[in-house]
């Protein structure tokens, strides 16, 4: 793999404070297997080193076709990678700012304004409420819910210092509950109706990530299920760059979903063979 890897182009890229690697695949003639490709790439401090893989490659349905893959190879659906593919498909790429993007979670519609970027995203279905948090040494119960990938929101009066998440969160990605997968796990803060604070661990990063464009959809649409968030919520997440969702709330759960927020072009470069 390495030498089909090696020299190959890559931009870095980040949303939110997701940061990502992405490979455009269109023209490549002996494509590398993305999968491996994101474990190699991915690893802090010996490699390049990210939260993930964007992999472009050509679609027949939309624009661009972006899949994604964590760290650890694992396959899945990035909000906060896609905002960054649409800005990178119309910057670098020559697409329109309002374009399609075909993704684990069908077309979706993404329009780009700046460094800014909405995509429009599926309704969920409705939080599944009353999952039990005591292994976890916390009171009250979690919520459910599935916003491309899945989630366990934990709403809170306040988030948790650093050595209550440590302690808490590895046990909730894998609540008995939600197995054989388990979820990404998200700590909100409810700070009023059109504001979050939210902390996330991630599935396939297996820690604490700057911010999770699914993690934001997931908090705000769970808060707002209890009555404790309306449309528009802005999420304030550890990366710093705030990420916006939109929703109508209606009798069977919510339809109109979208994200917004920051993605960022960082840099671009080649791969060298020491990277794997």
């Amino acid at each position: 793999m390495t030498s089909r890897a090696a020299g190959l182009a890559f931009q870095k890229v980040c949303g939110g404070g997701n940061d990502f690697i992405l490979v455009d695949s269109r023209d490549l003639a002996m494509p590398p297997q993305p999968a491996d490709l994101a474990r190699d790439l991915c690893r802090r401090a010996l490699s390049i080193g990210a939260d993930g893989l964007v992999w472009i490659r050509s679609s027949t349905e939309a624009e661009l076709a972006v899949d994604y893959f964590n760290a650890d190879g694992t396959r899945a659906f990035c909000g906060n990678g896609t905002l960054c593919a649409a800005r990178w498909a119309h910057e670098r790429a020559g697409f329109p700012a309002t374009l399609r993007l075909e993704t684990d979670q069908g077309v979706l519609d993404a329009r780009v304004s700046g460094s800014r970027v909405k995509l429009a995203v599926p309704a969920p279905p409705p939080p599944r409420d009353g999952l039990s948090l005591e292994a976890a040494g916390l009171p009250g119960t979690g919520l459910a819910i599935n916003t491309g990938c899945p989630h366990l929101v934990v709403l809170m009066d306040r988030l948790p210092d650093d050595a209550q998440f440590a302690a808490a969160a590895p046990i909730l990605r894998h609540h008995p509950d939600l197995a054989p997968a388990g979820a990404n796990v998200d700590f909100v803060e409810v700070i009023d109706p059109h504001r979050l604070r939210v902390r996330t661990f991630e599935r396939g990063v297996e820690g604490e990530t700057l911010a999770s464009g699914t993690g934001c959809l997931a908090a705000a649409l769970a808060a707002a299920s209890r009555s404790l968030a309306a449309s528009p919520v802005t999420c304030q997440v550890r990366g710093g760059s705030p990420l916006k969702v939109r929703f109508t709330r209606t009798a069977q759960g919510f339809e109109n979903v979208s994200l917004e927020g920051e993605a960022r072009l960082i840099a671009s470069g080649t791969v060298e063979a020491d990277a794997f």
